[in-house]
C-alpha cells in the first residue's frame, strides 16, 4: 500500500516537473526590436534571420520579403521590427551588407524592447565610392527599395526584357529611389548562342528582342538575333554595352563585339563562379575544331586573354537575381566615382575600369601609387612596387597580384595562421616587380582549385577582382601572341556556325555577323604582326 503510494507520488512529480519543462519550451514573448549604427544612432534597414532551439526559422510580424543566403532564411526589416519567440533557446542574426560586422544574439531575458547596434567596420563610401549590382530582374520598387537599403547597396538596375513586363521601364532614376540609394530599369537583350547584353543608361527600349533567340534545349527554340544592333542603339542612346554573366554564358558574337570597341564592360561574376567552367559551351561545341584545338577556358581565363591581347576592358559584377535565392548586391561591383556620385558617374566609372567586383571582401590595390583603370606609358625597364590588401567577414583562401595573367605574388591566408581580428578577415600582399614590356597588373581573391567549401548561393567561391592598372612600353598597349591566336580561333568557330547556316530572325543578321566576325578576323590577325 504505502509503496503503490510512494510510486504513484513519483509518477506525479515526473508528470509535473514534464509538464513545467513543456511550459517552460512553450511559453512566449513578443518583442520589439531596433537597429541602429552604433556610432551616429541612426536606424539601420537590415537583414534578421531567427531559429528557435531546434533550428526553426521563426517568421518576424508583418508581411516581410524574404531571401536564402548561407543556408538560412532571413526578413527584410527596416529597422524596427515585433516577432512572439520562445523564452528559450533563441538566435537572432543580423546583416547589412559586406561593410557592416554580422550580429549574432540570443534576446536579453525580462526586456521585451530591445536595441541591436550593428558597427560598420569600413566606410568605402567615404574613399570615394559607389557600389551597385548591374544586373537584376526583381523585386521592384519600394520592395527594391528596402532590400537595397538592407544590403547596404546603392545602385541597383534591374532590368527588363523578354521575361520581365516591359511596363516598368521610364528611362529615368525610379521613384522609389532616395538619397544614396538608387534604382534604375534598365534592359538586357538575349541569344543563347549570339549571347545575352546588359544594356545600361539608356533612354528608351531597344526594340527587336522582345523573345529570347536561340535555343536551349527544351527552354526555348527561336531564330537567332544579332546582338550588334543592339550595341549600337545603346551606344546611339548614350548608354553602356555590358556582356551579361561572361562566365555562364561567354558567346559566340563576344570576340567579335569587344574586337569591333562594341563592349565598354564585363560581367565577370554574375550567375556562374568566374574560376569554373562556363555553363553553356556553345562557341565551343559549334566551333568545327576539337577540344585539343580549342579547348574551353574558365571566365577568369578567357577575360584575360582579352586582356593579353590589349583591349582595356573593364570588369562589374551583378547578382542575375531572379527569385529569392540570392539577396541583392551579393556580387556587386564598386565603382571610385572621384565624388561624383551620380548615376552617369557611376556608369563613367564602369567605362574607366576605376574599381573592383567582389562578393565579399573589400580590395584596395595600387601599383605604385596607380590605381584600377589608370594607363601609364613608360620607356624603358621599370621597377614597380604593387600591393594589395583584401578585408573580408567571409572567409576566403588566396590573396594574388596577377601580371598579363600569371600570378606574380600569392598569399594564403590560412597558411598566414592569422583568422578573424575584431570579426575581420585581413590579409595584405605585397611584391616587387620589373616589367620590359606592355603590362597590365591587377589583384584578386580566389579559392584554392582543392578548396571544396562552398558557402554562397549557387556555389559560389568567395571571390574578388580589380580591375588591371595598365603600363604600355613605348605607348603601345598588351601583346600576347598566344591569346591573340586564341582569340582569332574563337571568331573562327564563330564564322564556321554562321556558315552552317543557322536560321536568324531577319536572314540578313547572318550575313551581317558573318561581315562583322570577318572583321573582327583581321583585327586579330593585324595584332599578331
Amino acid at each position: 500500500m504505502g509503496t503503490t503510494y510512494l510510486n504513484k507520488k513519483v509518477m506525479y512529480l515526473i508528470i509535473l516537473i514534464f509538464l513545467c519543462i513543456i511550459s517552460a519550451c512553450t511559453r512566449t514573448n513578443q518583442y520589439h526590436f531596433t537597429i541602429i549604427d552604433d556610432v551616429t544612432g541612426e536606424q539601420l534597414s537590415a537583414r534578421v534571420s531567427i531559429s528557435d532551439s531546434c533550428g526553426k526559422f521563426i517568421n518576424i510580424e508583418g508581411n516581410p520579403t524574404h531571401v536564402e543566403y548561407l543556408g538560412k532564411q532571413w526578413c527584410y526589416t527596416d529597422g524596427s521590427f515585433y516577432v512572439t519567440l520562445p523564452v528559450k533557446g533563441v538566435k537572432l542574426e543580423i546583416q547589412r551588407g559586406p561593410e557592416t560586422l554580422p550580429v549574432k544574439i540570443s534576446p536579453e531575458k525580462g526586456s521585451q524592447k530591445q536595441i541591436i547596434r550593428l558597427h560598420k567596420w569600413t566606410n568605402i563610401r567615404k574613399q570615394g565610392y559607389m557600389n551597385g549590382d548591374v544586373h537584376t530582374h526583381t523585386p521592384f520598387s519600394e520592395t527594391a527599395h528596402l532590400q537595397m537599403k538592407a544590403e547596404d547597396l546603392n545602385i541597383l538596375n534591374i532590368l527588363v526584357g523578354d521575361f520581365v513586363d516591359n511596363k516598368y521601364f521610364t528611362g529615368k532614376s525610379d521613384q522609389a529611389s532616395s538619397p544614396g540609394y538608387s534604382i534604375y530599369v534598365a534592359q538586357e537583350v538575349r541569344d543563347w548562342q549570339m549571347g545575352h547584353l546588359t544594356l545600361l543608361g539608356i533612354s528608351s527600349l531597344v526594340p527587336g528582342y522582345s523573345v529570347v533567340g536561340g535555343d536551349l534545349n527544351t527552354y526555348s527554340n527561336n531564330p537567332h538575333c544579332l546582338m550588334a544592333h543592339a550595341m549600337d542603339d545603346t551606344h546611339r542612346q548614350g548608354g553602356l554595352v555590358v556582356w551579361s554573366h561572361f562566365s555562364n554564358l561567354p558567346g559566340a558574337e563576344s570576340p567579335v563585339a569587344i574586337a569591333l570597341g562594341k563592349i565598354d564592360a564585363l560581367e565577370l561574376m554574375t550567375y556562374d563562379d568566374p574560376t569554373q567552367l562556363p555553363s553553356h559551351w556553345g562557341p565551343w561545341n559549334n566551333s568545327g575544331m576539337s577540344q585539343a584545338e580549342f579547348p574551353v577556358m574558365r571566365g577568369m581565363d578567357l577575360y584575360y586573354q582579352y586582356l593579353n591581347s590589349g583591349f582595356h576592358l573593364p570588369v562589374v559584377a551583378g547578382t542575375d537575381k531572379m527569385g529569392d535565392n540570392i539577396p541583392v548586391g551579393s556580387n556587386r561591383f564598386y565603382a571610385n566615382t572621384k565624388d561624383d556620385n551620380t548615376y552617369s558617374g557611376w556608369l563613367a566609372a564602369i567605362k574607366a575600369g576605376r574599381g573592383f567586383i567582389t562578393n565579399g571582401p573589400i580590395l584596395t590595390f595600387e601599383v605604385d601609387g596607380h590605381y584600377p583603370g589608370e594607363i601609364i606609358d613608360f620607356h624603358k625597364p621599370l621597377k614597380l612596387h604593387a600591393k594589395v590588401t583584401a578585408q573580408s567577414v567571409l572567409p576566403f583562401v588566396n590573396l594574388e597580384i596577377i601580371q598579363n595573367g600569371f600570378v606574380v605574388g600569392q598569399k594564403t591566408l590560412y597558411a598566414s595562421g592569422k583568422q578573424q581580428v575584431d570579426g575581420v578577415y585581413t590579409l595584405s600582399l605585397e611584391t616587387d616587380l620589373v616589367i620590359n614590356k606592355s603590362s597590365w597588373i591587377a589583384a584578386r581573391v580566389a579559392d584554392d582549385p582543392d578548396h571544396k567549401q562552398r558557402i554562397l548561393p549557387r556555389g559560389l567561391s568567395v571571390f574578388a577582382h580589380t580591375n588591371p592598372v595598365y603600363f604600355q612600353l613605348d605607348g603601345a598597349n598588351v601583346n600576347e601572341k598566344a591569346s591573340v591566336l586564341y582569340l582569332q580561333k574563337y571568331v573562327s568557330g564563330t564564322i564556321h556556325w554562321l556558315n552552317t547556316n543557322p536560321p536568324f530572325r531577319q536572314p540578313e543578321d547572318r550575313l551581317e555577323a558573318l561581315k562583322l566576325a570577318e572583321k573582327a578576323y583581321k583585327i586579330y590577325e593585324s595584332l599578331k604582326k
